[in-house]
């Protein structure tokens, strides 16, 4: 083999090494194990939220208060210990405790439901399934003790039957683009939800009540790709696990050009 078919091989192989060894952190978001907090129990006041891994980790979030939902974060598989303390005494004994378990590939919303005498951490699993092709879709938690059950409709159309206090339902499939969520509860009046869903895109409504009166939030759970949006949780979300750097395709594709260019050299050389 000459000396130039030589340096082109050695530079095929280079770029499927260095692939090999970047790309696999893009596809970590994908398959990452997820983990969200909802505060969802109407007269339970604002509370600090200790997550404690298997292993000893700590995470914390301060000062979270009802309706709020935090984005995800990354963790490790594993069974988690979450505590509540009040936020006006951080020193307190926790008002509620509960245990969550994440698995290696999916995605959790660890919510506390009910009134706070009897609220309980419920873990819901985050399907972010990616619809077909011009669809979204949807599910709905319900969060509001004042509106009983709640009928759902999708511009008009049924979405789910009456969904009670403190659950949540599957997620079912919508057309994509701008139409209202229409919310009927038992008690109380009617009203609807302007929304505009993004198509691939994976949503939850919440039905909060406030100021004596009823409304309704959409929580984007994932966009267009299936993975979840990560990041710094709106409420003071922390931890001690350090963040790894990313590693992306531009990163890739940077190493490659460097390689590329050591190799065109080289085999510029070999002609001479």
């Amino acid at each position: 083999m000459c000396r130039r078919h030589v340096g082109l091989a050695a530079l095929l192989t280079s770029m499927i090494f260095v692939l090999a060894v970047l790309l696999p952190g893009t596809a970590i978001a994908a398959t990452g194990t997820y983990l969200r907090l909802a505060h969802l129990s109407p007269d339970t006041p604002n509370v600090d939220v200790t997550i404690t891994a298997f292993d000893g980790r700590i995470y914390q979030l301060k000062g979270v208060g009802y309706g709020a939902v935090s984005t995800y974060q990354t963790v490790d598989p594993g069974t988690y210990t979450v505590q509540m303390r009040p936020s006006a005494d951080p020193s307190a004994a926790p008002i509620l405790t509960g245990t969550v378990r994440a698995e290696q590939g999916r995605a959790y919303t660890a919510a506390v439901l009910g009134p706070q005498v009897g609220a309980s951490i419920t873990l819901l699993t985050d399907d972010l399934t990616r619809p077909g092709p011009g669809n979204a879709r949807v599910r709905v938690v319900q969060g509001a003790e004042t509106a009983g059950p709640v009928t759902v409709t999708w511009n008009g159309n049924a979405m789910t039957g009456p969904v009670a206090f403190a659950t949540a339902t599957g997620y079912v499939t919508a057309p994509a683009g701008r139409g209202t969520v229409g919310l009927a509860p038992a008690n109380g009046a009617p009203f609807t939800l302007p929304v505009d869903l993004a198509a691939g895109g994976v949503y939850t409504v919440i039905v909060v009540q406030r100021g004596g009166g009823l409304g309704g939030q959409l929580q984007t759970d994932a966009l267009g790709s299936g993975a979840a949006p990560t990041g710094g949780i709106e409420t003071g979300f922390g931890g001690t696990a350090d963040p790894a750097p990313a590693q992306g395709p531009l990163a890739a594709l940077a190493v490659l050009a460097l390689l590329g260019a050591i190799g065109w050299r080289r085999v510029r050389a070999g002609r001479r």
